[in-house]
């Protein structure tokens, strides 16, 4: 009879016999996946960051469509790439733009691909101005003739944090409180002037 902890290992061996091929296999397909899903990351953040909407084209189902941090939906890939370059004409002009994708492992069921996650943005504008904010997004892909395709896509952004939107109020306050100072002393001048013409002359 063999000792225990013989027997222990022994049985470990033949379930891993047994059961491992199987698992292992699955779980290679399954990364394979992955991997693939991380390749199309790869693709949109290139052609976010390089503003080259048309190398997604082929990545895209027939059926793709999009709800952007702007809050418009779209289910014209043409619309979606005219809207995103008037979008970045007006806000970047001739600066810069990068978005990095930082994902949560992806649910995948069948062709069916659930990824989700946060990104980190820069913007610079044409004046060097620099904007860094983040933003969640979801996207559902499916798998379609062997290759992965982004089928929906949504994007949101908090619209109290959004650093171009703080920077704009900000401005808009100074702008204000300068208006108003003006204002004052205008006022303060005038009222001045009517005082010392009711007086008359002094003496």
């Amino acid at each position: 009879m063999f000792p225990p902890m013989r027997t222990q290992r022994l049985l470990a061996i033949l379930l891993a016999g047994t059961v491992a091929p199987g698992s292992m296999a699955a779980q290679d397909d399954n990364e394979a996946d992955h991997q693939a899903l991380r390749e199309l990351k790869a693709v949109f953040e290139k052609a976010a960051s390089e503003n080259n909407l048309d190398l997604l084209r082929p990545r895209l189902h027939e059926s793709f469509t999009a709800v952007t941090y702007t809050d418009r939906e779209f289910t014209d890939f043409e619309a979606f790439k005219t809207r995103w370059q008037a979008t970045r004409d007006a806000i970047v002009g001739d600066g810069s733009y990068k978005v990095v994708l930082r994902p949560e492992r992806s649910l995948i069921q069948g062709d069916i691909a659930i990824a989700r996650g946060d990104s980190n943005n820069l913007l610079v504008t044409g004046a060097g101005n620099e904007y860094h904010f983040t933003s969640h997004w979801t996207a559902i892909c499916q798998k379609s003739d062997g290759q992965w395709k982004l089928l929906r896509a949504h994007s949101s952004l908090d619209p109290f944090g959004n650093p171009m939107v703080v920077a704009d109020v900000r401005r808009k306050l100074i702008q204000v409180g300068l208006a108003a100072a003006v204002g004052g002393l205008v006022v303060g001048w005038l009222a001045t002037r009517i005082v010392i013409l009711r007086r008359g002359p002094v003496g």
